[in-house]
Parts: C-alpha cells; sequence; structure tokens
C-alpha cells in the first residue's frame, strides 16, 4: 500500500480552509462582481483605479489626469509591482481589474503564509504544523482592514518579504544572489518602505552570524552581488521614488503609540495567544545562535512593529498586519514547549490533535467575548475569522453611473458631484474616468439649513496628491506641479455654472440631503439648455450644453 503522507494531507486541508473562510468569506465565494466588493475605503478605489488607467494606457509612464487633480503628464509616482500584477490577472483569467487586484493581494497573502511554514519547517516540523493555524489571523479584525481598507501593495510587499526571508535561509543555494536580488527588487516595485524592514532583517541575521562567528566569505559576495543586482533592477523607479515620495515625507522622530483613525492591531489584541507567543519568544532566545532564520525573523519583525515608537508610524502599523505570520514560530515553539512539560514522548497524533484545535477556535466555530475595549483597541480572550461577506461602500447603482460617465461623456468633460453618502471616500469617483469636483459637505449642509440654493458652493477638487503631483523635466529632474496653481484652485467656491455634467443622488441615509439635491437639480433644469440624460435608482446626472452660461438663480426656498 502507498504510504500515506499525514503532513501534505494537513496542508491541504488548511489551505482550503483558509482559502474558503478568508479570501472566500471576502469575496462571498465569487471570482467575478458585478461592481468592486468589500472595498471599504478610499485607498482600495485609489489602487483599483490606478490599475485601470494603466491597463488603457498600456503603461505606467504617468498618471491619469483624472487621478491627478485633471493635470495631464503627471509622473507614475507609485510603486508599479501590484497594478501589473492585478492587470495581468485581469487579461489572463477574462476579470475586471477591480476584481484580479483584490484576488492577487489575498492569495499571495496565503502564499506567504505557505512559505512561512516551509521556513518554520526548517527549524522544526512540529513547531511548524502547530504555528500555522496562527497566520490564517491575517483574515481577522483589525487586521483584515490591511484588505478591507486597502493598504494592498503593503500586503503584497510583505508577502514578497516572506518569500525573501526564505532565500536568505537558502544562501547557499548556488547563484542564490539572483533570487535574493529579485525579490528584493518586488519588495521596492511593490511597496518601497518595506524594504527598510527587510534591511532590518539582514542586519539581525548577519549580525547574529558575526556573534556566531559563522560568517563566511561566499555570504558577503552573495549579498554583495545580490544588492548589485537589487540596485541596477529597481534603478529606474528608485530614481522617482527618491524625488516624489521621499523628497516629501522626509523622517522625523514621533512618538505614535495608537494609529489614530485606524482600529490598528496591539499585540494584546492575540488574546490568550500572547501567552504561548511569549513563551516562545523566550525559549527561541537560546537558539539565535543557531541562525534559524524562522526566529530570527519573528524577533526582527517583531521589533519592526514596535517601531511606531521612533517616528515609523503608518509603516510600523502596517507591518503589524502579519505578525500572526511572522511571530507563528514563537506561537507554535511556546505551544510544543509546554505540551512538552507534560508530554514525554511526542508522536504525531498530538500535533494533529493541537492542529485540530487550533483551527476550530481560530475559525469562529467557537466564539469568545471580548475582556477589554478601549478608543484604542478591542482585545478579545482568542482572536477568529470573521467569515461574514460585505459588499463595502460601493452598489450596483452608483457603479452603473460611474460606469455610464466613463463612456457616455466627452474625455475632457469636467464632472461637478453634489452630496453623496459615499462620496467622502472620493478616490470612488475617479472610477468616472473623467475631470471631477466634488461639493463640500458642510457649505452644503450650511446651505440646506439657511434654506438658500447658490450658485457658488465651496468645493474640493479631489485626486491623490501623494507623494506629490510632479513632472519629469529631466531623468534626475522634477518639478511640481502643485506650487503652480493657489490654493483655491484645490479648494474653495466654485461657480457651478461652469461644469458640463452634474451627478445628484436621489437617497440617503438623511433623505432631507437627497431632497436639497434634487431641489437644486429643478431649479438647474428650469434652463432650456440643461437637460437630465441619465437616471437610475440612486442619482440623476444632468448635461449643461452652455457651461458659464447663468444656469442657476440664487434663491431662499
Amino acid at each position: 500500500m502507498a504510504k500515506i503522507d499525514l503532513e501534505k494531507i494537513i496542508l491541504a486541508a488548511f489551505f482550503a480552509l483558509i482559502l474558503f473562510l478568508g479570501p472566500g468569506a471576502l469575496f462571498d465565494h465569487k471570482i467575478k462582481h458585478d461592481f468592486p466588493f468589500a472595498y471599504f475605503a478610499s485607498d482600495s478605489f485609489q489602487h483599483q483605479i490606478r490599475a485601470e488607467a494603466i491597463k488603457d494606457a498600456g503603461n505606467f509612464r504617468y498618471e491619469a489626469s483624472y487621478i491627478s487633480k485633471g493635470i495631464e503628464n503627471v509622473v507614475g509616482r507609485y510603486p508599479p509591482g501590484l497594478y501589473h500584477l492585478a492587470i495581468i490577472m485581469s487579461y489572463a483569467a477574462g476579470t475586471e481589474t477591480y476584481d484580479s487586484i483584490y484576488f492577487v493581494v489575498a492569495f499571495f497573502a496565503i502564499i506567504g503564509s505557505l512559505v512561512m511554514y516551509l521556513i518554520i519547517r526548517n527549524f522544526n516540523k512540529t513547531v511548524a504544523l502547530i504555528s500555522l493555524p496562527l497566520s490564517a489571523l491575517v483574515f481577522s479584525h483589525p487586521l483584515a482592514i490591511g484588505f478591507l481598507w486597502g493598504h494592498w501593495p503593503s500586503i503584497l510587499a510583505q508577502s514578497f518579504m516572506v518569500v525573501f526571508f526564505w532565500s536568505i535561509m537558502r544562501i547557499d543555494l548556488e547563484k542564490s544572489f539572483i533570487i535574493i536580488a529579485l525579490l528584493l527588487a518586488a519588495i521596492a516595485l511593490t511597496h518601497t518602505s518595506e524594504l527598510i524592514f527587510a534591511f532590518i532583517f539582514l542586519a539581525l541575521f548577519f549580525g547574529t552570524k558575526i556573534l556566531a562567528k559563522k560568517l563566511n566569505k561566499n555570504d558577503i559576495k552573495t549579498m554583495s552581488l545580490s544588492l548589485i543586482i537589487f540596485a541596477a533592477a529597481s534603478f529606474y523607479y528608485l530614481v522617482i521614488f527618491y524625488n516624489t515620495w521621499m523628497s516629501g515625507n522626509a523622517y522625523s522622530f514621533v512618538v505614535e503609540p495608537v494609529w489614530n483613525g485606524n482600529p490598528g492591531f496591539y499585540i494584546a489584541g492575540f488574546g490568550l495567544l500572547l501567552i504561548p507567543i511569549i513563551f516562545g519568544a523566550l525559549f527561541s532566545l537560546s537558539k539565535l545562535k543557531e541562525l534559524h532564520v524562522s526566529i530570527i525573523l519573528a524577533f526582527a519583525m517583531l521589533l519592526s512593529g514596535f517601531l511606531n515608537y521612533i517616528g515609523f508610524g503608518l509603516r510600523s502599523f502596517q507591518i503589524r498586519f502579519f505578525w500572526p505570520i511572522y511571530l507563528a514560530v514563537f506561537f507554535g515553539f511556546g505551544i510544543y514547549i509546554m505540551v512538552k512539560f507534560i508530554v514525554k514522548k511526542w508522536n504525531f497524533a498530538y500535533t494533529s490533535a493541537i492542529f485540530i484545535v487550533l483551527i476550530v477556535l481560530l475559525s469562529g466555530l467557537v466564539k469568545f467575548p471580548i475582556i477589554k475595549q478601549t478608543n484604542a483597541q478591542v482585545i478579545p480572550v482568542i482572536p477568529y475569522l470573521n467569515r461574514a461577506a460585505n459588499q463595502g461602500i460601493m452598489n450596483p447603482y452608483h457603479w452603473e453611473v460611474l460606469s455610464w460617465l466613463s463612456k457616455n461623456t466627452e474625455k475632457n468633460a469636467k464632472i461637478y458631484f453634489s452630496y453623496g453618502d459615499i462620496y467622502g471616500q472620493d478616490a470612488l469617483l475617479r472610477n468616472s474616468k473623467r475631470t471631477h469636483y466634488l461639493i463640500e459637505p458642510e457649505d452644503f449642509i450650511n446651505a440646506l439649513q439657511e434654506r438658500k440654493i447658490k450658485r457658488e458652493y465651496i468645493t474640493e477638487f479631489p485626486g491623490d496628491s501623494g507623494g506629490g503631483i510632479s513632472y519629469r523635466s529631466s531623468f534626475f529632474g522634477f518639478q511640481s506641479y502643485e506650487d503652480t496653481e493657489p490654493d483655491a484652485f484645490y479648494y474653495g467656491p466654485r461657480d457651478i455654472c461652469n461644469f458640463d455634467y452634474y451627478v445628484f443622488d436621489k437617497v440617503s441615509g438623511q433623505q432631507v440631503l437627497a431632497q436639497y439635491n434634487l431641489l437644486i437639480a429643478q431649479e438647474l433644469l428650469k434652463k432650456d439648455f440643461i437637460k437630465p440624460i441619465f437616471e437610475n435608482e440612486v442619482s440623476l446626472i444632468l448635461k449643461n450644453n452652455n457651461p458659464g452660461d447663468d444656469c442657476i438663480e440664487e434663491r431662499s426656498f
């Protein structure tokens, strides 16, 4: 009879389960959707529409003008890795980019947990199997905001970083410098700031090697070649990064214990699971001299996740999205050592039993209450996966409006969005693929309270200015567009008569706001050169055939 490989059966079962409970639940168990599904924040849409714009253009030399406040020839300054993978996936699978980009991020996160298993297995097979269930928590709350809120480049770069850790573990392989260099380049071209944490790991790894007197000439040669190839492969983008993101976001020392405005993850969020993690970390200290990559990277990423106390803020909080993967070796080792105090003769049955118990607990089949809640964090007894699907802030009706605008309006059209409940996440408006403006909600509400219809409302010119809106004057020369326009160009009173199209939402969580929208629309329709051209259950679109003409009478009501 053929020998049954129980390890492979457990691995297959785990990854089938995590696919079902993680991305499966997130995407409502569908590969294709009719609109961006499970998008909860502006950042999700900003990555989705950038991938769509690159797909339309065929390259990422420039940002689309509707992303950059209507400005042409703005240098494409975001790391391109995620977007190109999403486009390849979109073409290969025949899916929309809003589905393919999300799938790429979620799938590579699971691949990261598999590679981490292989790294820990090199330390101890039993510890690796016990560690594995913890990695599922990347899909638990609040860690899942990395997916839901659009921290996608960071998640993908961290997936590549896990494979980079594996490549360092296999540094003795022939020509390993090629793999190491390509993985460093992948990190740089996906979310460049993760390079800092990759180099923290390298410093700890080679520092430990030096202390253990195990650093050899081959290590130095391999890493030197790796860094040279990495620099050459990434040079073109690193020039852009240096002159955009880096020049506008210089390091400063700031103590930031809480991730303001975000339900960040804190070490206490592991709840009771923190007990074996702490024990595992303590037991691992004696193993450092043996240069196990799984242990060194765990300490490096634990440290990296606390660098928010010395100025790394957002970037350190993002590293915590993968703490269930990075710290898994501590968790598994801690449980293994504690159980070994009781069980003297270990066998695979104990490993399987612990694995099954952990899967049951972490999958949410057995739920425990929250034991403490503060403004900064929620602390569960045992964290677990959230298996409920949620369509997010987009819906088929608003998506129909945005799609209609992108296909049926002139490319140079200027679109004015009046108040909408979901428009506060303004990156979603870029799916109109046209230059667009958005009424400032506070001014809109003030006008309603004053019972006035106005011709000028305070208006935002939304767009992505992260990293600066710049053009490239030479290979190393970059000039900012933002300095050429006054502040009022981006935010201030605007004459609504100067726009080509108007979008008015007909429904709202506070219906009085929608009624005011329709009142303004009715006033505009009194002019014979303004016509309704599209309407569905939630929105009305008007076309102004004479932009600049007197389009509305200011009055009280």
